[in-house]
């Protein structure tokens, strides 16, 4: 996650950006399971489509 500025979003179809995701891990999150249920990131399937990178 280092290499990811505060702003860059993650997971497009939830629009997670990774300050999110590190605020969820300090905030206890450990695994990928902890990180979607406090974010909501990696639930809807959508992000290949969504994200300009295609990825």
């Amino acid at each position: 996650m280092n290499r990811f500025s505060d702003d860059e979003i993650i997971c497009w179809c939830s629009s997670v950006s990774a300050r999110q995701i590190r605020q969820a891990k300090t905030a206890g999150a450990r695994t990928l399971d902890d990180i979607r249920r406090a974010t909501g990131a990696c639930t809807v399937g959508r992000c290949k489509e969504l994200s300009p990178r295609g990825r």
